[in-house]
This record gives structure tokens, C-alpha cells and sequence, in this order.
């Protein structure tokens, strides 16, 4: 029987893991927001934990702290300095998203959902399902894009149906749906462009669901904050 090298194996493996993170560390972060309280301090409360992080990510990419365990945990190749890009976009978004939108918006929620299970599971399913290449673009896949659509999608509406549940907005979920799916769509046609090596896609996915989200989801009312 043909044995895997340890070394792939391993490389493997600490991709899954990382784009494992990469998908549930964002929601868990969300399904923290209902445990803070009404005050108006509370968004900046909550971002405490996310702000430690970017500091930790700081302190450890430009080499002031020594952490091997988690440059191999989070970095591609392994360097130092690539938590200074990616990774710490990530926890960035986190903190914008948390000051910006709360719990008064769910086009935070469909950003970072779009950003965490979109993206996210895009790279999973792309690596080994994807058979067949975009035109426009040969390092992505149909079966990634069309993941990444569907993940996006299906995280968005589980968490607004949730914090509207919750009684944080006023919203129907028949009517939103067109909506969501319309920025899913139109943040997953971003994440299939070229632009990866100039535009991280932890920057430009939240982002164009955000001015998405602006122009189709601003009529949701808050109903407590």
C-alpha cells in the first residue's frame, strides 16, 4: 500500500485546519453579541478579545514575540509575516463590523458571514471539488465559487433569522432573502476576480457586501440595539 508522505500529510491537513478557523471563529464571535448588554459601550466592550488578537498578531508578524505554533496554524507558507495580511484583516473586519453594525444592522452579520462561511468553505471545496476552472480566472473553480455562494448564503440567513428572533431587527425573512442573495452573489463574483495579489479577499469580500448590504438592506430597522 502507497504511504502519504508525512510532510503533505501535514501540509493538508494544517490547510483544512486553518480554513476550519478561518469559517467558525468569525460566527462564534457573532453568537457572542446577545450576552452583552444594551448599554451604548457594549460594542466597544466586545471588542476587547478581537483587539487582543490584532495586537498578538502584530507583536508576533513583526517578530517582537515568538509563537511558531501560530505562524504554522494560521500562515500559508509558514512566514511570520504573513499574519500581517490575511489573518489580521480578518480580526480588523471583526472590530469594524462589531463598531459599525452591532446588533443595529444585519449587513454586518451577511459581511462577515459572506467573509467567514463564504469564503471559506469556497477554498475547501474548491481544493477538492474543483474541477473546472474559471475562464477569467485558472486559480478558482466553478464548484468553489458555486460553494461559496451557497455557504454565504445559507450562514447570512441562519444568523439574521436568529437575531431577528432574538428581537433585534424588524425584518421579514421572505423579503430579505432577494437581497442576501443578491449580495452573496455579487461578493462572490469579487472573490472569483483576479485581484487576490493586490486585494486580500478578507478585504475585498466584507467590503463589497458591506456597500451592498448598504444599498439593499438599509431599510431593516433596528428594533433594540
Amino acid at each position: 500500500m502507497q504511504t502519504v508522505p508525512v510532510a503533505v500529510k501535514g501540509y493538508l491537513e494544517q490547510k483544512l485546519s486553518r480554513k476550519l478557523v478561518h469559517m467558525t471563529a468569525g460566527p462564534l464571535f457573532l453568537l457572542t453579541w446577545p450576552l452583552f448588554s444594551a448599554e451604548p459601550y457594549a460594542r466597544y466592550l466586545a471588542t476587547v478579545v478581537p483587539g487582543l488578537n490584532a495586537i498578538r498578531l502584530v507583536l508576533i508578524g513583526t517578530g517582537v514575540v515568538e509563537s511558531e505554533g501560530t505562524v504554522k496554524s494560521v500562515s500559508r507558507e509558514g512566514d511570520r509575516a504573513e499574519l500581517l495580511r490575511g489573518p489580521l484583516y480578518y480580526v480588523l473586519v471583526l472590530i469594524g463590523v462589531t463598531i459599525f453594525y452591532w446588533r443595529a444592522s444585519p449587513v454586518g452579520l451577511v459581511a462577515l458571514s459572506l467573509m467567514c462561511g463564504g469564503d471559506g468553505l469556497a477554498d475547501i471545496v474548491g481544493r477538492r471539488l474543483g474541477k473546472t476552472k474559471l475562464p477569467y480566472n485558472p486559480s478558482k473553480t466553478y464548484a468553489g465559487s458555486i460553494a461559496m455562494f451557497l455557504g454565504g448564503l445559507a450562514m447570512s440567513m441562519g444568523l439574521i433569522a436568529l437575531f431577528c428572533s432574538l428581537g433585534y431587527f424588524r425584518c421579514s425573512m421572505g423579503e430579505v432573502f432577494p437581497s442576501v442573495a443578491a449580495i452573496s452573489l455579487v461578493a462572490t463574483l469579487i472573490e472569483s476576480l483576479p485581484i487576490n495579489q493586490s486585494v486580500d479577499d478578507n478585504l475585498s469580500v466584507p467590503g463589497s457586501a458591506a456597500l451592498m448590504g448598504y444599498l439593499l438592506l438599509g431599510a431593516v430597522a433596528p428594533a433594540v440595539l
